[in-house]
């Protein structure tokens, strides 16, 4: 075996044993039954098992894949929770932009009241 399906198949375990699993697809394929009289037909149980063996790789892809987005995923909130400005209280207000806003909608009641009724004296200031 490769030294890199070696390092492969430690850290599946790893991960299973971190899972509660026991089984890992080494070990289904390693694994060696008894014969008995009148047992199963060895070659029926090896196609069977290479099966779950196949199940068992693409499970361990699977949940690897998503372990490595969600720690994606952790190290991105992390980062966005370290650069986030704090909030600034909000019973505090800031005098100018108040000013600014009041001004701006005097303005466009002006405005409206111009539109709506050409007529100055009808609106009084």
């Amino acid at each position: 075996m490769d030294e890199h399906m070696k390092r492969r198949l430690d850290k599946q375990r790893q991960l299973f044993k971190q899972l509660g699993v026991q089984l890992d697809a080494l070990s289904i394929h390693e694994k060696q039954f008894n014969y008995k009289l009148r047992g199963y037909d060895p070659d029926e149980v090896d196609a069977y098992l290479d099966l779950v063996i196949k199940d068992y790789e693409r499970f361990y892809a699977n949940i690897a894949d998503l372990m490595d987005k969600w720690q994606e995923q952790q190290l991105t909130i992390r980062d966005l929770k370290s650069t986030a400005r704090p909030v600034d209280d909000p019973t505090k207000i800031d005098r100018k932009q108040l000013d600014d806003i009041v001004k701006q909608l005097e303005y466009s009641v002006r405005q409206l009241k111009i539109k709506a009724r050409p007529e100055q004296s009808l609106f009084p200031e």
